[in-house]
């Protein structure tokens, strides 16, 4: 039998215990291991985003690209740094970033549609619409659909995919819980007026009534429907239509008085079209309806009557234009007769306010102030529809740009 000595089993009892030590060391080591590569991300993070703030974005590029590329489970680094590319210009390594993401098989569905809903953007921004409507269509149900959906709705607008804008906002709408409509029917009505535009009268009646079930006695669709009447040879119907127009929407006259004393014309009653636009301009003599009924005047019924229109018009609702249009009424009176020093006087006067009105007349959008010569249903500023004022407006320029 062995014998084993005492001394030896005393051992025994030491060397599990320096073992024991020499693993809890080992570990204790790795743990400040971990701890000084967290502090050192750390570091490097509070500067990369000193640097940021400091607007130096290229430094801070660089640091940020390390600290991803040390740890590549930080999502919401690569988020932040895709983000900053696309704000750069730099939207390839946007692109980069974002598709690595997306293609990364262990991301949650919530980080997976953001990704999506990123790339998205970096497609928008590169100009690669097909691409980006693929990425957009891939967001799920979550936090990222609404804008994602918003998303679509914007480019299929600078597309002028009006089909599917009308889908985009229909499932917008779901998604929101909040009406589209207005949107919905300026969409149809764009619809019906490029179908005008190829004469096919068909689909521009459909178009026109889808616009009328989305926002029924709609401005612009009324106007529209009244020209598919002029096309289909119904002056008559045009005018019964677009006195729907002068009685609900009497702003908006000025879009079709042209076409209105032109179907008047068609059925021999042009003294009775013309009687109704001088009995708005009661109420809508701001704008560019003065300017249409003041060249039918003097067209039609000469330059005396359009004096005293104008005289009445300037006790009600003075204004630059009107006063404009005055003086341009008073030269031609004036011209019939031998008073040179007086005409020149006239068309000195009337030059002067030409300058003046034509370089302070503009249609205002009420929502990104962007001021324009001519009225738009959607506003080139901010995209917005139905944002432009209908009448004119005469004064100092407000902040907004202008065109």
């Amino acid at each position: 039998m062995i014998q084993i000595a005492t001394s030896w089993l005393l051992l025994l009892p030491v060397m599990f215990g320096i073992g024991w030590l020499a693993s809890r060391w080992d570990l204790r080591l790795e743990n400040r291991m971990d701890e000084l590569e967290r502090m050192r991300q750390q570091r490097s993070t509070f500067k990369g985003l000193s640097l940021l703030l400091n607007e130096q974005p290229d430094q801070a590029i660089e640091t940020l690209v390390k600290i991803a590329q040390l740890d590549p489970e930080t999502i919401e680094l690569h988020f932040s740094l895709g983000n900053l590319f696309r704000r750069r210009g730099e939207t390839e390594r946007a692109i980069k970033v974002h598709q690595h993401l997306a293609n990364r098989d262990d991301l949650k569905p919530r980080d997976r549609d953001h990704a999506a809903y990123e790339l998205g953007r970096d497609f928008l921004r590169a100009g690669l619409l097909d691409r980006a409507e693929a990425s957009l269509n891939r967001v799920g149900e979550g936090k990222f659909a609404v804008p994602a959906k918003e998303s679509l709705l914007e480019m299929y607008q600078v597309e002028r995919d009006w089909k599917k804008a009308i889908i985009a906002a229909h499932e917008l709408a779901i998604l929101q819980g909040k009406s589209h409509q207005t949107e919905i029917a300026q969409f149809h009505c764009e619809l019906g007026q490029e179908a005008l535009r190829r004469k096919d009268l068909q689909e521009a009646e459909q178009s026109i009534q889808r616009a009328l079930q989305a926002v029924p006695n709609h401005s612009r669709a009324l106007i529209l429907q009244g020209d598919y009447a002029m096309a289909m040879e119904r002056p008559a119907q045009a005018i019964d239509t677009w006195s729907l127009v002068a009685t609900s929407h009497p702003a908006y006259m000025h879009l079709l008085a042209d076409r209105w004393m032109i179907a008047h014309t068609a059925i021999n009653q042009i003294d009775a079209g013309l009687d109704r636009l001088c009995e708005l301009l009661k109420t809508q003599a701001s704008g560019e309806l003065l300017d249409i009924v003041h060249k039918q005047l003097m067209t039609i019924r000469g330059p005396q009557v359009a004096n005293v229109m104008l005289a009445d018009v300037m006790q009600h609702s003075p204004s630059l234009s009107a006063l404009s249009k005055l003086a341009e009424t008073r030269l031609a009176l004036e011209e019939s007769s031998a008073n040179a020093e007086r005409v020149l006087e006239l068309q000195s006067i009337l030059n002067l306010l030409r300058q003046r009105t034509t370089s302070l007349a503009r249609y205002t959008c009420g929502n990104c102030g962007f001021r324009a010569r001519r009225f738009y249903w959607q506003c080139p500023g901010c995209n917005n529809w139905e944002a432009y004022s209908p009448r004119r407006a005469e004064g100092a320029a407000p902040s907004g740009p202008s065109m």
